[in-house]
């Protein structure tokens, strides 16, 4: 193979190769009249999964999911809720049977996710990595 085929065929497969910069990455966001500045991964879970309803503070929990769209929401399922999409459906739909609850809102935006998040001081919500946060707190999940 000719040197320019073979720079022509690594340029082709990187551009084939999946990135992982910032879209499937996330951050965490809450309301910024929150007091916290970190969140324990297995609370953000439980808050998530609705098997915790208040803040310490007394304040209710107000979850809110990106759509499946985004590819932070696969990450932040799999990572935080330790859940495959499938799990999650198959656990929601359990919930719902059973009359226990229903899954958190889904945003369709990340714009619509901010302001879902200030305009709602017990939200909580996670973004893709690279997304403005605007007046919302960026928390660190410990």
């Amino acid at each position: 193979m000719r040197a320019g085929a073979v720079l022509v065929l690594a340029v082709m497969v990187g551009l084939a190769a999946p990135t992982r910069a910032g879209n499937d990455g996330y951050k965490v966001i809450v309301n910024p009249k929150n007091p916290i500045t970190a969140i324990d991964r297995d609370f953000l879970r439980n808050a998530f999964l609705k098997k915790v309803s208040e803040w310490s503070d007394g304040l209710t929990i107000r979850p809110i999911d990106l759509s499946a769209q985004f590819p932070a929401r696969a990450r932040f399922t799999r990572e935080v809720l330790r859940k495959s999409a499938n799990q999650l459906r198959s656990y929601w739909n359990q919930q719902i049977f059973s009359g226990k609850g229903v899954p958190p809102p889904e945003a369709g935006s990340t714009a619509d996710l901010v302001t879902y998040v200030l305009d709602h001081p017990g939200a909580v919500g996670y973004l893709p990595s690279d997304a403005d946060p605007g007046r919302a707190k960026v928390v660190e999940v410990q």
